[in-house]
């Protein structure tokens, strides 16, 4: 049925078309909303049909929005309406959502032009406007879901002198969730899982719900760039997040295991679960040489954390036999962990030996936290000790003194 774009028609066509009783109710709630122009209760109906309303489906959304919050969209909260764009065409054609993007941009900037010249401000404001900025993000996103990626980036390149210039910057939290997101995707696009990683926990402290389905699938992305990330070898951040449970009794239960094992430095358990993955992302296999790499790095870290605090020594035997290094290899895998900050020391090349005086600090997990306790209680009775020889023998010094 082809729709009226006089509002009251066009609600009351939905209604024929609705055999839902819920959205029917909603829909007459629109229509009297609408006509008292209380756009607050308005919008809160409107969350409500699109996001607790079950009967309503795709086509319905997306009617809604074209021919009913289009007609008025400058008098709601702009964000809201970008949103409610979105999921009116979700799972329908990119192009169609960027058009549609595109033209309710300019449909903002029209109408905050407007405002600013009643307010006398430069028009140059309108770019730091929340809404535009919001928008533009969406906009970046869907340039990179139809692989133009330059245009992506030009947008994202400008974005990121507004965030990046200014730590507490006063946009929102929706706003920051969404520039963290896009970045997020933009680097997963690229491959460059440092920074994706790091844009990934970025947005993951923007967003306060995030459902099953999309935390699995950030967990797993998360995972992947943690595994992958040439820079990463301190895990705490997302070791610690309740979001890592989220694939811990499901398909993706080996993933949650690789990632522990290669922080404790396991290198048997990393292996067995490596060779698990292998055969259910075999994507990783690629980078079999650098994961190998990898957890002799946390191995010899793991290595490093179970020598007593007073001897810090290691030989290049030690080392290979613990890490799996072949003999040859062990200074360059010590000079690697130098270069990467991980430890500090020197190397003694006569007797082949690492002398550790630093050790990156890490999240520790129930075995290496008994480890670092018997540490301290062993450092404790070796002050103690001290103590006592001191008091012991040295009277005749004190009372010389």
């Amino acid at each position: 049925m082809e729709l009226d774009t006089d509002i009251p028609t066009v609600l009351a066509t939905l209604r024929l078309e609705s055999e839902s009783e819920a959205v029917m109710n909603i829909l007459y709630q629109l229509e009297d909303f609408y006509e008292r122009k209380l756009w607050h209760q308005l919008t809160l109906s409107l969350e409500e049909f699109y996001y607790n309303t079950p009967e309503v489906d795709s086509n319905l959304k997306l009617k809604i929005y074209k021919f009913f919050i289009n007609q008025f969209a400058n008098n709601l909260n702009s964000i809201k309406v970008v949103d409610f764009l979105l999921n009116s065409f979700s799972g329908s054609n990119p192009q169609q959502t960027l058009d549609e993007l595109v033209e309710l941009k300019l449909k903002f900037t029209k109408n905050l032009k407007k405002e600013l010249s009643l307010q006398k401000q430069d028009d140059s404001a309108v770019e730091n406007d929340e809404s535009i900025i919001y928008i533009n993000l969406h906009i970046a996103r869907y340039y990179l879901l139809l692989n133009d990626v330059s245009k992506a980036d030009e947008i994202i390149e400008k974005l990121s002198l507004k965030f990046d210039s200014n730590s507490s910057n006063s946009y929102g939290n929706k706003v920051n969730a969404a520039y963290y997101f896009t970045k997020y995707e933009f680097y997963k696009y690229k491959q460059n899982y440092n920074l994706y990683y790091s844009n990934g926990l970025l947005y993951l402290s923007s967003v306060k719900d995030l459902s099953q389905q999309e935390q699995i699938g950030l967990c797993y992305d998360l995972c992947l760039a943690t595994l992958l990330g040439d820079q990463i070898y301190n895990f705490g951040e997302l070791i610690l997040h309740k979001i890592l449970d989220s694939i811990k009794d499901n398909e993706y239960a080996w993933l949650y295991n690789l990632v522990h094992t290669l922080n404790s430095g396991n290198l048997q358990e990393f292996n067995k679960w490596l060779a698990i993955a292998y055969e259910k992302a075999p994507q990783l296999k690629q980078s079999d040489l650098f994961l190998k790499q990898k957890i002799m790095i946390m191995s010899l870290l793991e290595l490093v954390s179970l020598q007593s605090t007073t001897n810090k020594v290691l030989t290049f035997k030690q080392i290979s036999d613990f890490t799996g290094a072949p003999l040859n290899d062990v200074e360059h895998l010590i000079i690697k962990c130098f270069s990467l900050n991980l430890i500090k020391g020197h190397i003694n090349q006569i007797d082949e030996t690492l002398v550790v005086s630093w050790l990156q600090p890490r999240i520790l997990n129930l075995d290496q936290i008994k480890v670092l306790y018997n540490h301290l209680t062993h450092w404790d009775q070796q002050v103690d000790k001290l103590a006592k020889e001191v008091y012991t023998n040295g009277g005749s010094i004190w009372a010389g003194v």
